[in-house]
């Protein structure tokens, strides 16, 4: 770990975010805890329950079978290049928080989940649809908010082995020191050699990757009202990858180094009726890339920082229904030893209120929010959601929301930037539908989504980043069902993309169809699972014809605990070696196996 990473790491004010441990509540859907029913948009929730089961070697591995995710670019296997679509739109149009916050990461750009730690993540907190009226720029087609804190008293070893000489090992603990003191420690390593993510170029090395992860905490309850916290995350990776090599490319970047880490604070109120909170935090992210044989010195470098303050109250007027109000600031700089424009910056701050009443069977929420971006300008988005309890366990829910994005410094400034872009506006439409009996719930959510000043690359130096205006229409089907004493989950998502300026071309990396299965079942004390994904066919870029085919991958794993305390467990990826590509020229991963081991003390 870099000095600065761990220099960081031993402030003495660093632990927990506000979010939800309990699997029937979420912070995700209006910044405070509520109850998962109570939710007016679809959400989902992956809890530490459910990630110890699936054995994700990446947060890519834990998050593709999810409904209205498509992992579109991926460029290989643990470490390489990905990015998310979410019901259709840009990678840059999903807010990832940590723990609630922003990440630095998306000043420049969309976040990259392959680079992301997953050893320290506790749960995942994902809401699809904009969420602009809450959150502000960025969440167009939803928000994923990645905890790393939790409650529960227990401290755990890990360690795991497997293909392409993968080793990982990580170490955590959470304990109550007091009954008003909480403090937690998390730190893993993984690595591994990797493979020739481009077969047949000049390029003939193995493509390896490590990282390195460090989470410190700590909480205290001052009074049976007031809550005092801190959080710290941060990590440290290397990346060997590939460059493409059209013939008038002689040698590019092959290297690249990232650090990143996050530190914030908060100060939580919960009474009988009123509650608040106040939040501030700090985030740096670094990327270096540089071609092996010219040198680290060539390294090209990304520097952002995120500072922010962010409260809000909220007010229970009765059983039935809350007002909640609140304000952010943020600001965004892109710093000075960054190699792709003069440093900058720009501050956004934002107000919105929100009320939400329920009538039984009815409940409606109205939300406003106001943006004074210093760079571009005001922005006013807003949010409604009615609902309709139905007989027999239904119910019908109708939304309409606004958003906005303000071009990235990477759109305006960055390779191929356009310092002409105007901000990203969409408006969405959302019917969902659903019913749960006793061995059987499910969702069908339809949308329809507008997106003007779309900003697509279109390929090229100068400028070649745009604007357009894309329609994205979509169903998605998802449904639990119980048979015996196997749990499965189905997931169907159609996504209509089209970039309304190019003759209605479907949008770069987007499937129509995908679809996912996960079946659970517990014997003699053991998990077994097994994992299905089918994505369809999609264009591979804006600007050319090639067409990827569709590919359906199916992974399959086992735990089982040997004693109380010693769980043993086992993955295999990819299960009958299905050979394929994400993204032109660059190969996804042969089949890989991965066995392991968790003490609990």
């Amino acid at each position: 770990m870099s000095k600065k990473l761990l220099a960081t790491a031993l402030l003495p004010w660093v632990a927990f975010a506000q979010n939800s441990t309990d699997p029937t509540n979420i912070t995700i859907y209006n910044r405070v805890e509520q109850p998962l029913t109570s939710a007016l948009a679809p959400v989902e929730v992956i809890t530490k329950a459910d990630i110890e089961r699936r054995q994700p070697r990446s947060l890519v591995d834990l998050l593709e079978t999810l409904p209205g995710m498509q992992f579109g670019s991926q460029y290989g296997g643990i470490g390489q290049g990905s990015s998310l679509f979410v019901r259709g739109t840009n990678s840059d149009h999903v807010l990832v928080l940590f723990n609630g916050r922003p990440l630095a990461q998306m000043v420049s750009s969309n976040v990259d989940f392959s680079k992301l730690p997953v050893s320290n993540v506790e749960r995942i907190e994902y809401i699809r649809g904009p969420r602009a009226a809450i959150y502000g720029s960025q969440a167009i087609g939803g928000v994923v908010n990645i905890i790393t804190t939790s409650q529960v008293n227990t401290a755990k070893v890990g360690i795991t082995a497997g293909s392409n000489d993968y080793y990982a090992a990580d170490v955590s603990i959470n304990r109550w020191v007091t009954e008003a003191t909480r403090l937690q420690l998390a730190g893993g390593y993984r690595e591994t050699r990797g493979f020739d993510v481009i077969p047949g170029n000049s390029q003939t090395d193995r493509d390896g990757f490590d990282s390195k992860t460090l989470t410190l905490g700590i909480e205290h309850q001052l009074n049976p009202y007031w809550t005092a916290n801190a959080n710290f995350n941060g990590w440290e990776n290397n990346l060997e990858y590939d460059y493409y090599e059209p013939v008038w490319i002689t040698a590019g970047s092959d290297q690249n180094h990232t650090e990143a880490y996050q530190v914030d604070a908060g100060l939580q109120y919960k009474g009988d009726q009123l509650s608040g909170q106040l939040n501030a935090g700090y985030g740096e992210y670094e990327a270096e890339d540089w071609n092996k044989e010219q040198g680290r010195h060539t390294a090209g470098i990304i520097n952002t920082a995120t500072t922010r303050i962010d409260g809000l109250f909220q007010y229970h007027y009765s059983d039935h229904g809350y007002v909640l109000t609140g304000m952010d600031w943020q600001q965004d700089r892109l710093k000075a030893k960054s190699t792709a424009a003069d440093a900058r910056e720009r501050d956004n701050t934002g107000v919105y209120a929100s009320v939400f009443h329920q009538w039984a069977p009815l409940s409606l929420e109205l939300t406003g929010r106001v943006d004074d971006n210093e760079q571009f300008d005001t922005h006013g988005t807003w949010q409604s959601a009615l609902s309709l309890a139905l007989p027999a366990h239904h119910k019908v829910t109708l939304s309409y929301g606004t958003a906005f994005k303000a071009p990235t410094f990477s759109n305006l400034y960055g390779y191929g930037g356009n310092t002409e872009l105007k901000p990203e506006e969409s408006e969405n439409w959302e019917l969902g539908l659903s019913g749960d009996y006793e061995l059987v719930d499910w969702q069908v959510n339809l949308y329809r989504n507008k997106i003007d000043n779309l900003i697509v690359y279109q390929g090229g130096y100068v400028n070649s980043t745009k604007n357009t205006d894309a329609l994205i229409k979509g169903v998605e089907l998802i449904a639990n069902v119980d048979t015996g004493p196997v749990h499965h989950v189905f997931s169907y998502d159609y996504t209509d993309a089209k970039d309304e300026n190019n003759n209605g071309l479907q949008l770069a990396r987007r499937a129509k169809n995908k679809f996912s299965w996960t079946g659970d079942i517990d014997v003699a004390n053991a998990n077994l699972f097994a994992q299905a994904l089918y994505v369809g066919e999609r264009n591979d870029s804006a600007y050319s014809n090639v067409v990827m085919p569709s590919y359906t991958v199916w992974n399959i794993g086992a735990s089982y605990p040997l004693t109380s305390s010693l769980t043993l467990n086992g993955k295999i990826n990819n299960l009958f070696d299905k050979d394929y590509q994400v993204v032109d020229g660059y190969d996804a991963p042969d089949m890989e196996f991965y066995v392991g081991a968790d003490y609990r003390f």
